[in-house]
Formats: C-alpha cells, sequence, structure tokens
C-alpha cells in the first residue's frame, strides 16, 4: 500500500501489562481522548476525500478505481494514526501508574526504614538499661558484702575482746592464787615466830603492852594492831577488833 507524504505510519507501541487501580482512570480517560481525535479525523479525512473526489469527477482522467485507492489510503493512514495516538496515551497511562507505584514502593521502604530505625533506638535503649541494672545491682551486692565483711570483722573482735578479757581473769585469778599461796606459805613459816591473833605478828614470850600506854610490859607494840582470837595480851580493851589504837 502507497502512503502519502506526511502519514507515514509510526511503530505501535506495545503496552506494557502492569496493570494497577491507580491508572485504570488515567487509561479510560486517555481511550476516551483518543477515540473523539478519531473521530475529529474522519470527518476531516472524510471532507478532504470528497473534495478530491469532485475534483477528480471533474477530470474525466480519473477512473473509479483510482478514487476508490485514494480514499482507501487516506482512511488507512488516518486509522494508523489514531493507533498511534491511542498507544501514545496507553503508553503515558502506564508510565504514570508506574511513578506512582515506584512511589508507593519509596514510601513503604522509608516507612520500613523508620521503623527499623525506631526498632533499633528501643534495642539501644533496653540494652543501655539492662546494663544500667546489672551495674546497679553489682554495687548493691558489692555494699552488702562489705557489711558482711564488716560483720564478721566485728563478731572476730568480740571474740578476741573476749578472749582476751578471760585470759586477763585468769592471770588476774593466778596472781591472787599465788598470792594467796604466798601468803598462807608466809603464815605457814612465821607461825611458830608469831602469838596466834594478832596483826602485825607478835612473837611469844613475856606480856605485851601497848606502847605509850599504861601498862607495864615488860614488852610493847606500837599500835594499831589487829586482834582476832583470844587477845592474850589484852591489847584490844573495847573488843572492836583493834588493839592500841592510840
Amino acid at each position: 500500500m502507497t502512503h502519502l507524504p506526511g502519514d507515514e505510519p509510526q511503530p505501535v507501541q506495545q503496552r506494557p501489562r502492569q496493570p494497577h487501580f491507580v491508572a485504570r482512570h488515567k487509561v479510560w480517560s486517555s481511550i476516551v481522548s483518543a477515540a473523539v481525535v478519531l473521530i475529529v479525523i474522519a470527518a476531516v479525512t472524510g471532507g478532504g476525500n470528497d473534495k478530491s473526489l469532485q475534483s477528480v469527477g471533474s477530470n474525466e482522467a480519473v477512473s473509479s478505481a483510482g478514487r476508490s485507492a485514494v480514499a482507501g489510503l487516506s482512511s488507512s493512514a488516518a486509522s494508523e494514526s489514531a493507533q498511534n495516538l491511542l498507544a501514545q496515551s496507553e503508553a503515558a497511562a502506564s508510565a504514570s501508574a508506574a511513578a506512582s507505584e515506584s512511589a508507593s514502593a519509596a514510601a513503604s521502604v522509608a516507612r520500613a526504614k523508620s521503623i527499623a530505625a525506631a526498632a533499633k533506638a528501643a534495642a539501644a535503649k533496653a540494652a543501655a538499661a539492662k546494663v544500667a541494672a546489672k551495674a546497679a545491682a553489682a554495687k548493691v551486692a558489692a555494699k552488702a558484702a562489705a557489711v558482711r565483711a564488716a560483720a564478721v570483722k566485728a563478731a572476730a573482735a568480740r571474740v578476741a575482746a573476749a578472749q582476751a578479757a578471760q585470759a586477763a581473769a585468769a592471770r588476774a585469778a593466778a596472781a591472787q592464787a599465788a598470792a594467796a599461796a604466798q601468803a598462807a606459805a608466809n603464815a605457814a613459816a612465821n607461825s611458830s615466830n608469831c602469838t596466834p591473833g594478832y596483826d602485825p605478828c607478835i612473837a611469844p614470850g613475856s606480856d605485851v603492852d601497848c606502847a605509850g600506854g599504861t601498862g607495864n610490859g615488860p614488852r610493847y607494840v606500837q599500835g594499831p594492831v589487829r586482834v582476832s582470837g583470844d587477845d592474850p595480851y589484852r591489847l584490844d580493851s573495847d573488843h572492836d577488833g583493834v588493839g592500841c589504837e592510840g
């Protein structure tokens, strides 16, 4: 088929199969617009054909077969132009739908990243709280250990003090026992040289009177003298346990 100049057919683009509910309205709008353009082109082309046929009719050299060929050529070119326009409209609608889907996907990715960042921040906060709780627990445990150590030290100090007191009491008791033993030994050693019942010791012998008193001796003792027992020298005249009081 021969084409007129300016009516070269454009390659028909295949509509990509990307159905999306957002683009349906735009597709139908594009189809309606293409149909309107097709109707207008057909009307203009039809008018041109009538004029051409009249011109050809005035010219007896053009046959009816030539008129049919010219009419078919014009109709075919208009149809191809309309198809190209429709394909372009559908391609634009598909591109718009794809752009909408891309924007939606980008928004979804951004939301996912935001959620992931929030989750990461929450995890970091939880980890920091866990570390702080662990440090606080360690501090409490250290304080409890220090309290226990102080209690053990105080108990040991009390035990040591009690043991020291017991040792001191034992030493005092031993010293007292030793002094008593020494006193007993001394008393035993001096019992044969002292008159029983007098302190200080008065050796046995003739009569003893208080020094500075009215007695006539012949022996005298300087008071006071503790008297117990029979008081053979009658030094405790008032019987209060002390003789030669002055």
